[in-house]
């Protein structure tokens, strides 16, 4: 039942939105406009169902508080007029009914063309329709208003990196993360802006060490240093984001990648002391994910190869082998079985 509700949900919001459209165009004396005296205690109640995601009774409530305003042209609230368009607007953009939601942000517009959410919200839509250049500016506008404005730090940060501009991406994931210190949550925002800031800027960085990968020369010892420190802070910043939030799938895998980037690295650097390090980061990598089979069998090697080490090699492989079955693991703990107790006997 859980995986029909978004679409329940989705289904019951269509449906609102066609009563309020045919309610609004009907004609004559049928339009029965709630008093304006309840303008505001519908807009708060809309605020209310916003916050719970409730978005069918949100569009009413507002919708409803826009109306009851319409019917006092004389004492006019253009602060809560332009909250209500806003909040309108922003729900229609969430359920794809972008007219609509244009409709309500030109409304807005007419009231504050410089409010920074009619600025995020306009850069929204220019970003959907594919019109990155102008949806740069608004963000941008955004910014010029408010500074602290995280969520367009944000967004410039993803378009920015979208184009392969890493230095200004990563100036305003930074910022994002600056801005957010308490890591709010936002509405429709599968995690609070400044964790997705720091999952892009940890990608960011890796895209900087993917590009130097491509260059036809070697690298000097100046950019391998900052290569390898870029490393760092990916990992570093990753771990910060699983430690504050576990269930964070996404950054948890991407911490993963770039571990078994490191561990890879290390192996290759063919001494004994890399080997100890590269076992370090593959026992992080199953700590963080104990069903990450590859991790084990690396351990199993190392252990085995490298570190002469049979005991620890057979627990691993016995690890990665009740994770996935595989003849090649099945032969190696046989292999180790068999020289454990030949060395007993011993």
């Amino acid at each position: 039942m859980r995986k029909w509700l978004p679409y329940f949900e989705a289904m019951m919001l269509v449906i609102l939105i066609v009563l309020i459209v045919l309610h609004t165009k009907r004609g004559g004396a049928e339009t029965d406009l709630p008093p304006a005296s309840q303008a505001q205690g519908l807009i708060e109640q809309g605020d209310e169902y916003f916050a719970k995601q409730d978005l069918a009774k949100a569009l009413f409530a507002y919708w409803s508080g826009v109306q009851a305003m319409g019917a006092d042209t004389h004492n006019v609230d253009r602060a809560l007029r332009l909250h209500a368009h806003l909040r309108i607007s922003e729900i229609y953009f969430h359920s794809n009914w972008i007219q609509d939601a244009e409709i309500h942000l030109e409304r807005a517009s007419r009231i504050n063309p410089n409010h920074p959410t009619v600025h995020l919200l306009r850069g929204k839509l220019f970003r959907d329709t594919g019109d990155q250049a102008e949806a740069v500016k608004e963000f941008l506008a955004v910014i010029a208003t408010d500074p602290t404005y995280a969520e367009a730090h944000y967004l410039l940060g993803v378009l920015y990196q979208g184009t392969r501009q890493f230095e200004e991406a990563t100036a305003h994931y930074e910022k994002a993360i600056a801005n957010d210190p308490d890591l709010t949550h936002l509405p429709f925002e599968l995690a609070p802006i400044g964790l997705q800031a720091r999952l892009q800027l940890s990608r960011t960085y890796r895209n900087i060490l993917q590009a130097y990968q491509f260059l036809d020369r070697d690298l000097t010892a100046e950019e391998q240093a900052q290569l390898a420190g870029l490393e760092d802070k990916g990992i570093a910043i990753l771990e910060e984001v699983v430690a504050r939030v576990p269930n964070f799938i996404e950054a948890k895998e991407e911490l993963i990648g770039l571990l078994y980037a490191r561990a890879a690295t290390l192996r290759r650097g063919g001494e004994q002391r890399a080997y100890d390090d590269a076992l370090d980061v593959y026992e992080k990598i199953v700590t963080l994910d104990s069903t990450e089979v590859d991790a084990y069998l690396w351990i199993g090697q190392i252990y085995q190869s490298f570190l002469q080490d049979p005991e620890s090699a057979l627990e691993a492989y016995r690890k990665a082998y009740a994770l996935e079955p595989d003849s090649m693991t099945l032969t190696e703990i046989k292999n180790l079985e068999r020289d454990l107790e030949e060395m007993q006997v011993e």
